[in-house]
């Protein structure tokens, strides 16, 4: 029966067959195609994928809008994966009726900050959420949405009822603490802290019912701040010089590896697992294997890692560092070798965006500049920032903006440095300018001149103009330095741009085009 059935297809149908056979035939080539280019994108990880999960909507409403009239955006700062807090900055505009409209492209869940008003939100990619705020309490919100929503009602509802915010704080364990206490003073402080908030989180979960990844990520929280607390600590007294001698940084080093195999063994994460591993990948480097890592990074964290998620988790955070200061040369050896798909989601994300600014400062630039289009039609900068002011007289030149302050002990050694690439680049149509937080003195001044760094070249700012400073090039760390092209367009900025390979890179590559990026 089968052979007749056979037959008649064959006999009565064959176009028919021959069609199905070529559908058949084009089918299976896309699904192998489509193989193929998952496979081309991991190993060719920032050409191709270029895809998004979704836009996350956020729509708000400020009621007494009247209170802060002045008050013109509204800035979401999108958490980093190289762990670094207030990177990525998305403002928007609040309508005179007092509504403002974000859209958000993620690829994947992600926590977020609306500072002053929000200090964490955790977004779902393709979700919704309302955001109402008053100005009159601005610290209180109301939510409502999708799944966004329930999870950030329960946030807004773990943090207010335990006062978790950190365990330490940049490492000066809440207070100067570090400068005068011993190891272990400072260690049974940080126990202090945490035991509290443990103690805290289990009183408020047994009264309260909240959503899983709310009750997971707020016990990581804990944990791995309370680690990133301890390691970092140390090695910052180490930096400074402190007798740690004493410490067991074996153990210590143990109990590191315990808690990542712990909190990284799930499908959640938020800022404080890629902080905690840029903390753990210190301490290693310190702790255990010393050899340095820039040497050969993917081989060095195979032999620190205990599991593949803590090596992709590494290699991650090392990436993002890269991107961090626009190294995409870098970027490049390392992402290819991340496998963990939320977190080759993540590096994809920031570094479209990266690129994206490398491709088009201009509009990030006029941003901050207060929109000087083209400082060659005698614009008037009564009403613009004083940067604008320090950029403008120096258009048709490459510009390196140094900014420091006269207790900043590293600035000095950069500020030398800076004074010797100024002789080495004379005549290389490039200059240099000086921005001091500090007071305008006498002391000040010298310093400035001892280095052979004429007075001309200095501004001193006021306190509005260091405000100015602080706010938009958050985060800021001194000394630090922006880098501005021949058509008077901030082109980088950050705490790298400073004397060595890597500015004298971009230096050369400004001197051809108008861009960091061929």
């Amino acid at each position: 029966m089968w052979r007749d059935n056979n037959k008649f297809l064959i006999g009565h149908d064959e176009n028919h067959m021959k069609k199905f056979i070529f559908f058949g035939f084009v089918v299976f080539s896309g699904l192998f195609l489509m193989q193929c280019r998952n496979e081309t994108e991991k190993n060719n990880l920032p050409i191709l994928k270029t895809e998004s999960s979704g836009f996350t909507k956020i729509t708000g409403f400020i009621h007494n809008r009247g209170v802060y009239p002045n008050t013109k955006d509204i800035i979401i700062y999108v958490s980093h994966v190289s762990g670094e807090y207030r990177v990525t900055q998305i403002k928007t505009p609040i309508n005179d009726d007092g509504s403002f409209y974000f859209q958000i492209d993620l690829s994947c869940p992600q926590d977020v900050t609306m500072q002053p008003y929000l200090d964490f939100l955790y977004l779902i990619p393709g979700d919704s959420l309302h955001i109402e705020l008053d100005f009159k309490k601005p610290r209180d919100a109301r939510l409502s949405g999708g799944k966004s929503a329930e999870i950030n009602r329960d946030f807004f509802k773990y943090f207010a009822a335990t006062g978790y915010h950190t365990i330490g704080y940049n490492y000066s364990v809440g207070t100067n603490c570090e400068i005068s206490c011993s190891w272990d003073e400072i260690v049974k402080k940080l126990n202090g802290q945490r035991n509290e908030y443990r103690d805290t989180r289990q009183t408020f979960l047994r009264k309260t019912r909240l959503c899983d990844e709310v009750v997971k990520l707020t016990e990581a929280m804990i944990e791995l701040d309370y680690y990133s607390s301890l390691a970092g600590t140390l090695l910052h007294l180490e930096y400074r010089g402190r007798d740690t001698g004493g410490v067991d940084k074996k153990s210590l080093m143990n109990e590191l590896d315990e808690v990542a195999v712990k909190y990284f063994n799930t499908d959640l994460y938020s800022n404080v697992h890629f902080g905690f591993i840029g903390t753990y990948t210190s301490a290693a480097h310190r702790f255990v294997i010393q050899r340095n890592p820039d040497t050969d990074f993917v081989n060095w964290t195979n032999e620190v890692a205990k599991t593949d998620i803590i090596k992709d988790f590494m290699l991650t955070v090392r990436a993002g560092n890269a991107l961090l200061k626009k190294d995409l040369e870098n970027f490049e050896k390392i992402s290819p070798h991340v496998n963990h798909e939320y977190l080759v989601d993540r590096l994809m994300q920031e570094y479209r965006a990266t690129r994206a600014k490398m491709v088009n400062p201009e509009n990030i630039s006029s941003s901050i500049l207060g929109n000087p289009k083209d400082f060659t039609n005698n614009v008037s900068f009564e009403d613009k920032n004083f940067l604008a002011k320090i950029i403008a007289p120096n258009y048709g030149k490459i510009q390196v903006i140094n900014l420091c302050a006269a207790w900043c002990a590293p600035c000095k050694p950069v500020l030398e440095q800076l004074v010797t690439l100024m002789k080495e680049d004379a005549g290389k149509n490039m200059c240099f300018s000086f921005i001091c937080i500090s007071k305008d003195n006498k002391e000040t001044r010298e310093m400035y001149r001892k280095m052979g760094i004429d007075d001309a070249l200095v501004h001193f700012t006021t306190e509005d103009e260091y405000h100015f400073l602080t706010r938009t090039f958050s985060p800021i760390s001194f000394p630090y330095g922006i880098l501005v092209n021949r058509k008077g367009i901030i082109v980088d900025n950050g705490w790298y741009i400073r004397p060595g390979e890597l500015l004298q890179e971009r230096i050369n590559l400004l001197l051809e085009q108008d861009k960091l990026i061929k």
